[in-house]
């Protein structure tokens, strides 16, 4: 059978040693979603591959499918983007890492979601551009879970059918994805978590506007915070797994006055 030589852009999720001198390397790209590919020599290479497969980078790729091989061969990379500020900033790495172990959870090979494509691309860019590092993430996180199908609720009381905010005082339910009015379950629980008017009509927002109307949305600190407590508590339910990167990124957020709640 012959080769069959394809071209498409993709961003740089995960590398892995293989042999001496190769690399496995997985990509989200716009027209395959998630695939692996195999880059021959490049551990050596000082043409080809060089400071172009690193975490992250943004990249034009030229892939072949040689017979029964379950492995595309990586031939040629041109680089894009590196977004060289999310590897020299320990407080970005760690957000990009966050987003990073989320894409390589919540998606399979070969599934194709132009939107979730766009949205990665738009969130690096955003830390890349010294963006306040967990806005963009909050924001990814929310369309993330759309895209994979688990759309948090955020318009009305998911019993009654209350409006949010506008009426009363709502929780997130951590289990169901959707907000629940206090009348509707008065007792306190460890499911049920507070959200403020405020960040409840940022989140709502924030589901369904442009990218370019969501680079100007901005949101208190105070806000981001509740929103990513309850996205990640909600993602870690979805998942059935812990997010490991969390620890680290909320171990970077310690060290100063801007702590990540426990979640």
């Amino acid at each position: 059978m012959a080769a069959v030589v394809s071209e498409t852009d993709g961003v740089v999720l995960e590398t892995r040693d293989h042999g001496e001198s190769d690399l496995i390397v997985t990509f989200y790209c716009p027209d395959s979603g998630k695939i692996t590919a195999i880059a021959k020599g490049a551990r050596k290479s000082r043409r080809r591959f060089v400071n172009k497969l690193e975490m992250f980078t943004y990249l034009r790729l030229q892939l072949r499918r040689s017979g029964n091989r379950s492995l595309l061969l990586l031939e040629e990379a041109e680089l894009h983007a590196a977004f060289l500020n999310l590897r020299f900033d320990i407080v970005r790495y760690s957000v990009a890492s966050v987003i990073r172990e989320l894409m390589l959870l919540g998606t399979r090979e070969g599934e194709t979601d132009e939107q979730l494509y766009k949205m990665l691309l738009w969130t690096l860019d955003s830390l890349d551009r010294r963006d306040t590092p967990l806005r963009p993430l909050l924001f990814f996180f929310l369309r993330y879970l759309d895209y994979i199908g688990y759309r948090p609720e955020m318009d009305c009381c998911t019993q009654c059918g209350t409006s949010a905010p506008s009426a009363g005082q709502f929780r997130f339910n951590i289990f169901s994805g959707g907000l629940i009015c206090t009348s509707c379950s008065p007792a306190p629980s460890s499911s049920l978590i507070p959200l403020s008017p405020t960040t409840i009509t940022h989140l709502s927002d924030a589901q369904d506007i442009s990218l370019k109307q969501l680079s100007g949305l901005q949101m208190q600190t105070r806000s981001i915070h509740e929103g990513l407590n309850i996205l990640h508590r909600y993602g870690r339910h979805i998942l059935q797994r812990e997010i490991h990167s969390w620890k680290m990124l909320r171990q970077m957020f310690a060290k100063s006055s801007n702590t990540i709640k426990e979640g």
